[in-house]
């Protein structure tokens, strides 16, 4: 099949890479739908994420694009990888509607505050989150991640994306230190239950392969692929794209697991929504 990868960031963000160099790569690799989902501004400082001065440029710049370069054999969208942040920002805020996107991507990064007001982010390095546990959940790492796993429900009950991204990401720091046991009853519960809701909902679930070539990580792991299958979650590829030459990172070999376990078909642009398409 032709890939398809929604889950790209750029420049506007902190990927590396014009968007055009985004599509020049993805019409060498024969992608056929390229979603650009630079990471959403939020009120706050943050390094990582879109200026809310650029969102505009931004917009301007993927529907100009859109109409160069789109046609029967390649399709750009335009995205947001929107993080949920209660009674901040979501993937319902104003911002997000009036961007008038094709898709969104939903995701949790931030999980509560210091006492300095400064918001607490899962997708750090390891000291900062294990400073977070230690000082917002007071050495209580199944708090943290009971309030993790609690703020992704909050998001696909109130404001369901189109996808919901790297579900179990906190998980990426157990590679260098054991903060937990993620194939524990509790942990593995909460990853099932968020995937099931997400499918009532109508939610895709997103593999994320973004470090399944370096470190053998995907998001969700692969230990649930069977289980997920029995379950009919509906999923997609997507490889967070940080630069070009990672769009379909991990793709083929990630492919064949799921076929290993009796997958058929993906959730894919269909050119007016997403629909199931065979691999």
């Amino acid at each position: 099949m032709s890939w398809s990868n929604y889950h790209c960031h750029s420049c506007y963000c902190d990927g590396k890479g014009e968007l055009i160099d985004y599509i020049a790569k993805a019409k060498e690799l024969k992608v056929k739908v390229l979603g650009i989902s630079s990471h959403a501004p939020v009120p706050f400082a943050a390094w990582w994420t879109m200026s809310e001065n650029n969102l505009p440029q931004y917009l301007k710049q993927i529907n100009t694009l859109k109409q160069k370069h789109n046609n029967k054999d390649f399709t750009l969208l335009s995205s947001l990888e929107v993080d949920f942040i209660p009674n901040v920002i979501g993937p319902k805020s104003p911002s997000i509607i009036s961007a008038n996107l094709d898709y969104i991507v939903g995701s949790i990064h931030y999980v509560d505050s210091f006492e300095t007001g400064e918001h607490w982010t899962i997708d750090s390095d390891d000291k900062e989150f294990e400073k977070g546990i230690n000082e917002i959940f007071y050495g209580d790492v199944y708090k943290a991640i009971s309030l993790y796993f609690e703020l992704q429900m909050q998001m696909l009950d109130s404001e369901p994306p189109n996808i919901i991204g790297h579900l179990d990401k906190i998980r990426i720091h157990n590679k260098h230190k054991p903060f937990f046991d993620e194939n524990s009853k509790k942990f593995v519960a909460k990853v099932y239950d968020l995937m099931k809701f997400a499918s009532e909902k109508g939610v895709i679930v997103e593999i994320n392969t973004k470090y399944f070539s370096d470190l053998g990580l995907l998001f969700p792991d692969k230990e649930h692929f069977k289980w997920m299958k029995q379950n009919k979650i509906p999923i997609t590829l997507s490889s967070d794209a940080h630069q070009p030459n990672q769009i379909i990172c991990g793709f083929d070999d990630v492919a064949q697991l799921l076929i290993d376990v009796g997958y058929k078909e993906l959730w894919i642009w269909n050119g007016k929504e997403f629909a199931p398409n065979g691999f």
